[in-house]
């Protein structure tokens, strides 16, 4: 019960604090709800009454006012429930903005790990299942309340005795209802599971990056067989929800049947012996028939109230659930900055295999130094380590002398410059994706136009009508330009070199790129890594020999280490990879891979 009026609270100080209006319109509409089953109840006994008494006038006033309450309860609610719909689509947005905010901001680690992904998918669906259902169970379990009250002072005065068993099949039905909902509940996990991996291949089904594999491999059927797996993982599940209702409906039905019988029996026996009047009959056959119906109404919506208060606590779970703080050590400000691996290991979550096992290494400031290796040696995982992304290794990191898990993440991270190989571009302005602002001053600006001009780019924008102002993609404005692949990867690195920063981290940046672009690119890769620390891979070596350093990665360990020359020399597996990469550009009688390697 604790915990229920928590949640109640809780979601009650999220709608005073956005809508506080909306108070008063829940109380109207808890009135508004009670007040026409009370006038339909009454209006047979009325009726009834001013016919027996010949009164032409009392009986046109009590229509009157009879009337006028109904009309005006059935006006509120078809009035309300249009003006609450804006309402309740601004509420959930706002709910879903928070949980999105927390998504966004939540350690990278856990943006992998499927039991979180579950917690804020439940998260999500939580809001759609308690923002407009709160409102309809409130107004529902306190009008149902007002007419129960009305019913039992009316059946009180008739026979107390008789209220044992209409209040019984109501607590039943409540057991019932409740135990169902918590059923779902307790099996929430279960469903947003199912319900991730369906929509998730749903969405395959829709999204057109895929087009190219869906046709020329001809596997439609395939994702449409792993749609419909899910989908019947779904029905199973709702078919055992649909189970423990149909139990709680049949004793509900045989119980309704005994309390029926019971009553009218006592009813009909209490008119034949002259204690109702034929007005006082209808009357409370009407009140006992739609107790039933009333107190089942109040039982749904007080189960429904539970469970709608449980789904706040999912919301809950997630939203205040504390994320990592990191240290609050700052480092001092410096051009670049040097780190050391000491004796780190590392394995993803959820993985049994270390990526990198007892990882030495040292780097000094300002230093450019290029990994490279086979697929799955570890050098993407250094680089994520590195920028702080996973906190869950073994071992120290330590960055400019400090310890990487004491630094005041946030502030470290402004001081490190990253381009991925998936890194993405946004749809805005070519000036803001370069920026990551709305609202950029000249200097700015003029070091964005830099940037441009570093990686080839400035002339691409300057033939552009709007310039740096011009959209990119036309997927929000249809004006914006669609760039290549390329070209988007060369915004990013732009992107980089604006940002600045001690450490100059790059991940497989010009994989877009063709050979000769990528080795035009690395001919400014003096200007671009000037003055920092550089760490970057690439599996074409030809971009290696620009590096002060060279590690070869095998198995999370440095195999081999030292510059082009003395590599080249060494013969190693280096030296082999190398000369692999370039015979295989002149056996394909490519200029650009010719240009690109040249001689060893």
């Amino acid at each position: 019960m604790k915990d229920f009026v928590q949640n109640i609270r809780y979601y009650i100080r999220i709608v005073w604090r956005s809508e506080r209006s909306y108070f008063a319109v829940f109380a109207v509409l808890t009135l508004a709800m009670a007040a026409g089953p009370i006038a339909g109840i009454l209006l047979p006994k009325v009726v009834i009454r001013d016919i027996l008494a010949g009164d032409r006038l009392r009986f046109a006033l009590d229509m009157g006012a009879l009337a006028a309450v109904a009309m005006s309860s059935s006006f509120l609610l078809s009035y309300y429930s249009l003006k609450n719909e804006s309402l309740f689509v601004r509420l959930g947005f706002k709910l879903k903005e928070t949980l999105q905010g927390k998504a966004m901001g939540m350690p990278f680690a856990d943006t992998e790990d499927p039991a979180v992904l579950n917690r804020l998918n439940n998260a999500m669906s939580s809001v759609n299942r308690f923002v407009t259902a709160l409102h309809r169970a409130g107004t529902g379990f306190l009008s149902n309340g007002i007419i129960l009250i009305f019913y039992i002072v009316l059946a009180v005065r008739l026979q107390p005795l008789l209220l044992l068993l209409p209040f019984l099949n109501i607590a039943l039905d409540l057991f019932f209802e409740d135990r169902v909902k918590k059923y779902e509940y307790d099996r929430r996990e279960e469903r947003a599971d199912i319900t991730r991996k369906r929509d998730y291949t749903f969405s395959l089904m829709y999204d057109y990056g895929y087009g190219k594999e869906v046709r020329l491999f001809g596997i439609k059927d395939w994702i449409i067989g792993i749609y419909r797996q899910y989908q019947r993982q779904y029905e199973l599940f709702l078919r055992r929800v649909a189970g423990k209702r149909r139990s709680a409906a049949a004793v509900d039905l045989l119980f309704t049947l005994l309390r029926e019988a019971a009553v009218y029996f006592y009813l009909v026996e209490t008119y034949l012996k002259g204690g109702l009047t034929v007005d006082s009959f209808v009357l409370y056959t009407g009140v006992f028939a739609s107790f039933a119906a009333v107190g089942m109404n109040l039982a749904q919506t007080g189960a429904e109230l539970a469970d709608t208060a449980r789904q706040v606590r999912i919301y809950r779970d997630f939203a205040e659930d504390g994320q990592e703080e990191g240290g609050t050590a700052r480092l001092p400000e410096a051009d670049a900055y040097g780190f050391e691996f000491d004796h780190v290991s590392f394995r993803y979550p959820g993985s049994d295999r270390y990526i990198l096992k007892d990882f030495c290494c040292r780097v000094e400031a300002g230093t450019h130094v290029a990994l490279v290796g086979r697929n799955g040696a570890g050098k993407s995982t250094i680089v994520k380590l590195l920028c702080g992304l996973y906190t869950n290794y073994e071992g120290t990191i330590r960055v400019g002398g400090t310890d990487l898990r004491t630094l005041d993440l946030r502030k470290y991270q402004d001081r490190i410059a990253a381009v991925f190989q998936e890194s993405k571009v946004l749809p805005a302005t070519i000036l803001e994706n370069i920026t990551l602002k709305e609202e950029n001053s000249p200097e700015e600006e003029g070091r964005a136009q830099e940037a441009l001009r570093l990686m080839g780019l400035s002339g691409k924008v300057e033939s552009l009508p709007k310039g740096l102002e011009t959209p990119v993609g036309r997927s929000i404005d249809p004006e914006g330009v669609e760039l290549s692949g390329g070209e988007r990867q060369n915004l990013v690195i732009c992107r980089a070199l604006y940002r600045g920063g001690g450490i100059l981290l790059l991940d497989e940046p010009t994989a877009a790129l063709d050979a000769l672009a990528e080795h035009e690119v690395y001919t400014h890769f003096h200007d671009i890594s000037q003055g920092r620390t550089t760490l970057f891979i690439s599996h074409r070596l030809n971009s290696t020999r620009f590096c002060d350093e060279i590690w070869l990665l095998d198995q999370g360990r440095i195999a081999e280490r030292g510059n082009h020359e003395e590599l080249y020399q060494k013969g190693g597996e280096y030296c082999r990879m190398f000369r692999t990469q370039a015979q295989y550009y002149r056996e394909q009688g490519c200029q650009e891979g010719e240009a690109a390697y040249g001689e060893a």
